[in-house]
């Protein structure tokens, strides 16, 4: 391999991730050695990009059949499931059965590899030492946020962060007299997400804002667009057009938009005369699950069930604590135990059921009881008679969280009990 340097190969991990962002593309400095004319950064540079990584892909991984389970199948499996696909990196490393120091190998080899394929035609040459200069294009790339994206997941209340983030930025907000108004809403929304991640995002879209500005308002905010989550920086106000094109904002511009990728989100900015608007739409693919049990080694069991499903697991141990995490997280599936103490499954079912925010949510009910008419008579979706295997519940599972539910009405969509309520056996096996 040539001896190409690493902020080259970071510049070509950057594209990649963008690959089919042609508005981002064309102001990326790997354009200038798709060989047009660069001073208008026209959407046809941005296509011979893509079309030059594709081909890159391409010659990296070459048509035709590859000995299965070999590295050379892994990293086309990889390249095309992470940057052809655009599927979150958690996803690919589920997909391909990796753990997380075989993906960053395997990963690092490929970008390795197909920028040594650009390099040695040319391509970097027309880029030199230019990393950085075209607006949202991230120069050497930011390895902590890497880091971090691959930890640190678990529930985030939204309403907790924007008045964390407020908090932190509220003495710069005060600096340049400019009003800060977190916008928190009386019902919260609490989602599976990276905290640290969220954070900074929010953090560095508002001081993007922030050192632009001079009085007027700052709103943070967020909402719904099903089936995505919005966070909203948006300011009132005029800002100095030119101290958003500073190296220091566009900095600050491209940390938000890597911290976004990473949770596999989109980003967008809109400006008009007295305002200015960012967006953030969350697209993070994962499921959630909560267990409401009160045997920790039921809940352990299930974890392990499906650490590699790609499911964020939930647990309460009462009926009240599971009925609150139901109707804030909005799980993808409930799976409920009915020997429960102050409060029996049975209520929790019923409330679960009636409850306009969750009775869309399937629940399994799951328990040592032979009650699977009554379960499903309440509401259930599905019923299992512990103990209970891994196969038997990843099919369960998944045939609910798959089925579809009629918007209005009452009870879940019925399909035929599954295996484990026709012959309790079965789950013993």
């Amino acid at each position: 391999m040539s001896d190409v340097p690493s902020d080259y190969v970071d510049q070509v991990k950057d594209a990649l991730e963008h690959l089919q962002d042609l508005v981002y593309l064309r102001g990326h400095p790997l354009a200038r050695g798709t060989g047009r004319d660069q001073a208008t950064k026209d959407i046809g540079s941005a296509r011979a990009l893509r079309q030059m990584l594709l081909d890159a892909i391409d010659e990296v991984t070459p048509p035709g059949p590859l000995p299965s389970g070999g590295r050379q199948q892994r990293i086309r499996q990889l390249l095309e499931l992470r940057y052809v696909e655009g599927l979150p990196f958690r996803e690919v490393m589920a997909e391909l059965g990796l753990s997380q120091s075989q993906y960053h190998r395997d990963q690092r080899h490929a970008l390795e590899a197909i920028a040594t394929i650009l390099w040695d035609t040319g391509a970097g040459e027309a880029v030199g030492g230019a990393a950085g200069e075209q607006p949202g294009a991230i120069s050497g790339g930011f390895p902590e946020l890497d880091a971090i994206a691959s930890s640190n997941e678990g529930l985030v209340d939204l309403n907790q962060l924007l008045q964390g983030v407020s908090d932190l930025i509220s003495s710069i907000a005060l600096k340049r007299q400019v009003s800060l108004s977190p916008n928190i809403p009386v019902t919260g929304l609490v989602i599976p997400s990276n905290r640290t991640i969220l954070r900074q995002l929010l953090i560095g879209a508002a001081e993007f804002i922030l050192f632009a500005s001079h009085g007027g308002k700052l709103v943070l905010s967020y909402g719904m667009m099903p089936p995505h989550v919005c966070l909203r920086v948006t300011y009132i106000g005029r800002v100095d057009a030119a101290e958003l094109r500073t190296p220091a904002a566009q900095e600050r511009l491209a940390i938000g938009r890597r911290s976004l990728h990473l949770l596999g989100g989109t980003w967008h900015m809109e400006q008009g005369a007295n305002e200015l608007t960012i967006t953030m739409a969350l697209s993070d693919r994962r499921r959630t699950l909560l267990i409401i049990d009160d045997n920790h080694d039921m809940v352990q069991l299930v974890t392990r069930f499906v650490s590699d499903q790609g499911y964020v697991v939930l647990h309460a141990g009462r009926v009240q604590e599971g009925l609150r995490l139901a109707q804030t997280a909005r799980p993808d599936a409930i799976l409920l135990d009915v020997m429960l103490p102050e409060q029996d499954g049975w209520d929790a079912l019923q409330a679960l059921h009636h409850h306009p925010d969750t009775k869309a949510i399937p629940v399994v009910v799951c328990t040592v009881l032979g009650e699977a008419d009554l379960a499903l008579s309440l509401g259930a979706a599905d019923f299992l008679r512990k103990p209970v295997t891994r196969p038997v519940f990843l099919e369960t599972l998944r045939r609910c969280v798959d089925r579809m539910r009629p918007p209005e009405g009452g009870g879940p969509a019925r399909s035929e009990p599954s295996e484990a309520v026709r012959s309790p056996e079965t789950s013993r096996r």
